[in-house]
């Protein structure tokens, strides 16, 4: 568990995409990470769609570590490719 947290610690202030166990995806920020559970503020539109959420947002969800299969960093900046001459 211990492992986990500290690898959630990296996302703390930053926009992610979040699966579940269960299959659910979220989208929103990692407010927190604490007592193994890390804290999403939700986001109330997907940002590649239009649609809004059903839910009330922003709200604040505590999600258990032990089941999230995977967390994706969205704010990713590009890489620079280095150009070969020949």
């Amino acid at each position: 568990m211990q492992a986990k947290m500290k690898r959630a610690l990296r996302y703390v202030g930053k926009r992610v995409r979040i699966k579940t166990k269960t299959g659910a995806v979220l989208y929103g920020t990692v407010e927190e990470v604490k007592s193994g559970k890390l804290y999403l503020k939700t986001e109330s539109l997907h940002p590649r769609s239009s649609k809004a959420h059903a839910a009330f947002a922003p709200a604040i969800l505590p999600l258990v570590l032990f089941d999230l299969l995977a967390i994706i960093l969205l704010d990713r900046r590009p890489r620079r490719r280095r150009l070969r001459r020949l």
